[in-house]
């Protein structure tokens, strides 16, 4: 279904630029657009026993090709490719399955579902110090929408982007979870259950060439019944200088 609507909007998105006049050869670098962005996510719906950091720092960069709708230019239907990394930043680890350490219960786990568990304070008579541990997720972008550039060189956009998730991994910095005592810096990229396609609106208002953006992603960061149903809240800023 999932790859049904991204056939669906980018198509409708194509069809739409069809409308828009076709520039000439000379006009073409003037129609693109160059930027990039940084945010921090907020992350929706996280399960009550685990303690998030409070900035979740993210950057993206986009390009876009635009289409003028109107004779001054001031109303542009846009559409182009970027890319995105969201970070989520916490003091647990993600198991899958009935992850039976540190004498814990998660038999009401499925076997194959993804999960966010606390890692206790002490293990085998040692410490446990967790220095940094979270999930990283990069997005290959398709946005479009549309934007309003009003004659005092304020303006406003209202957009849609679907992607792919083409990285995933989580990283671990701190004591050794097997308790032998000593610290590890640890990466992995077996991450499961990571939903492979995620979409939403975002809005941009700004001034020249710097805006402030807002992204809320309506699919889950994990696939439905195999994990977290987590949303990224995107809020931060944007500079498009070129």
């Amino acid at each position: 279904m999932k790859r049904n609507l991204f056939l669906i909007i980018t198509l409708l998105a194509l069809a739409t630029s069809s409308f828009a006049q076709k520039p000439s050869a000379e006009s073409i670098t003037k129609r693109l657009s160059l930027g990039f962005g940084v945010f921090t996510d907020i992350w929706l719906n996280v399960p009550d026993s685990i303690n998030p950091r409070a900035i979740h720092q993210g950057v993206d960069a986009f390009i876009h090709y635009t289409f003028p709708m109107d004779k001054k230019g001031h109303v542009t239907f846009f559409i182009g490719g970027g890319i995105g990394a969201h970070n989520f930043y916490h003091q647990s680890l993600l198991g899958v399955g009935e992850y039976n350490i540190y004498e814990k219960d998660f038999s009401n786990v499925g076997v194959n579902e993804s999960f966010l568990y606390n890692v206790p304070r002490k293990f085998n008579g040692k410490t446990i110090d967790v220095k940094k541990s979270k999930l990283s997720i990069t997005y290959l972008d398709i946005p479009f929408g549309f934007q309003y550039k009003a004659s005092s060189k304020v303006h406003g956009t209202i957009g849609f982007k679907v992607g792919w998730s083409i990285d995933a991994h989580t990283k671990y910095k701190g004591s050794d979870l097997a308790g032998s005592g000593t610290d590890v810096d640890e990466r992995s990229y077996k991450v499961r259950n990571i939903d492979n396609f995620h979409y939403g609106p975002f809005a941009v208002i700004g001034y020249k060439w710097i805006g402030a953006s807002v992204f809320y992603q309506l699919s889950s960061v994990f696939d439905k019944d195999l994990g977290p149903q987590i949303h990224p809240l995107s809020i931060g800023l944007v500079f498009k200088p070129y």
